[in-house]
């Protein structure tokens, strides 16, 4: 839709449209905090369910799983129908799916309730970006919201971990109220969200226009019915992944850059309680590190959003997709620095404080690549975007999941040096891909067949 219309939601005050940003930002805070607090009470699920590490860990992969799966059908749904009832559809499901976790009678039956969460719960992901562009349309004015975006993706996780082991400590609540306290706040959400306004421009201006007996359909364009949409979506996000390579890529170490929050949890407790004495409560509040990290990444955004406009506008005001990465090109070697810093003042022979300096750096890493690849494909891929972001989106998450489990098996057979140590030789891959596409980008998009031409 034209911003050009007057009711198009661009045109809202600015105060509102950032309090709704932040609102839904909160349900994503809320939503990924389900992925670590379960990681505070794994050693409840393994003694009820008498299931070893990696078992009881398919709780938290099949909830990472799930919200890799759910936005192909929630986004295409929120497109066509308006985003904002299936945001408070999917938090009445999560509510009742919550239920199911907190009163599982098997690991099998958790394991499959978490999928099914995770599923409900990605509308915090997928549907959130769309809002956004709602409401900021282009990536330029967008850039700072989105910023708050990315945050709120990582501040979740980042506190879940101390939360959930304080609920698995409490002689009155335990494993349980991790999911009572979900039913709790969901109920809450879905209440709150009845009163946010609609945003999705087709449907805000449709009913201004019917407000002022005017006929919307000859001024907004009817959609497809959400089968063909999901369809069109889904086919298209697979063809992505077949054919651009960059999407593929890019999808897979950004699995394994989100993936580093779930593997540096599995380290943790080797680190911060066998090798520094600190007590498991105490270990998991040095988890906050990346809440300090991700604070300064939202910080440092208008100064990524500098070099890109300045770039864009000695190249004409034509803004190339690489520009995204300029500074990416210096905060990218955050991964390997923070990873081999972690590793070698693991063993206790250096103050702890060393370690959560180095996962702060990583903190701060991680968010700002994640922002500018999602704006990188938007600028790519401005025909197919939603599919492309799945096409991300999916060997992401997929990525991340295994992570969970690779994690366990990592720490249980490596010491903390050597495994933190070879988590940094791979993320040498991260730094060589960036380099890759900001001085190859132009000539690898010159032969997609998707990919925009400048």
């Amino acid at each position: 839709m034209s911003i050009d219309n007057p009711h198009h939601p661009y045109h809202w005050p600015v105060w509102q449209k950032y309090g709704i940003v932040v609102v839904y930002c909160m349900l994503q805070v809320f939503v990924t905090l389900t992925s670590t607090t379960y990681v505070g009470v794994e050693w409840i699920v393994e003694e009820k369910f008498n299931v070893g590490a990696q078992v009881a860990t398919l709780g938290q992969s099949m909830f990472i799983l799930g919200t890799a799966v759910g936005p192909a059908f929630l986004g295409p749904l929120s497109d066509v129908s308006g985003r904002k009832w299936v945001y408070v559809g999917s938090m009445i499901f999560y509510l009742l799916i919550n239920i199911g976790c907190a009163l599982p009678r098997n690991m099998a039956m958790l394991a499959i309730f978490m999928f099914m969460a995770g599923a409900a719960g990605s509308t915090a992901l997928s549907n959130v970006a769309g809002t956004i562009g709602d409401l900021f349309v282009n990536s330029d004015s967008a850039s700072q919201p989105m910023a708050i975006f990315v945050m709120s993706a990582n501040v979740g996780p980042s506190i879940g971990s101390p939360i959930g082991e304080w609920i698995g400590d409490n002689e009155h609540m335990g494993l349980p109220w991790i999911f009572w306290i979900n039913v709790i706040f969901a109920g809450f959400f879905a209440i709150i969200l009845c009163f946010l306004p609609e945003t999705l421009p087709r449907v805000v201006i449709s009913r201004e226009l019917k407000k002022e007996g005017e006929d919307p359909e000859a001024v907004v364009k009817v959609e497809a019915n959400v089968f063909q949409e999901i369809s069109f979506v889904f086919i298209m996000a697979l063809k992505i992944l077949v054919t651009e390579p960059v999407v593929l890529f890019l999808g897979l170490y950004n699995g394994f850059a989100y993936g580093l929050l779930f593997l540096y949890l599995d380290g943790v407790f080797s680190v911060f309680v066998y090798n520094n004495g600190l007590s498991y409560v105490g270990a998991d509040l040095t988890y906050l590190n990346f809440v300090v990290g991700v604070v300064i990444m939202f910080c440092f955004v208008p100064v990524q959003t500098y070099f890109y406009k300045r770039a864009k506008a000695k190249n004409g005001g034509v803004g190339q997709p690489e520009y995204r990465f300029i500074t990416s090109l210096v905060t990218v070697w955050g991964f390997p620095i923070s990873l081999f810093w972690f590793a070698f003042t693991s063993d206790g022979s250096v103050n702890y404080w060393s370690c959560i300096v180095a996962g702060a750096l990583l903190g701060f890493s991680d968010p700002l690549l994640w922002l500018a690849m999602l704006n990188y494909i938007t600028d790519s891929y401005p025909d197919v975007t939603g599919s492309a972001i799945a096409a991300f989106t999916i060997p992401s998450f997929a990525i991340a999941a295994a992570l969970a489990h690779a994690g366990v098996a990592m720490f249980d057979n490596m010491s903390t040096t050597w495994g933190f140590a070879t988590l940094a030789f791979i993320s040498l891959g991260i730094v060589a891909l960036i380099y890759l596409l900001y001085f190859m980008g132009p000539k690898i998009r010159s032969k997609s067949k998707l990919a925009r031409k400048f």
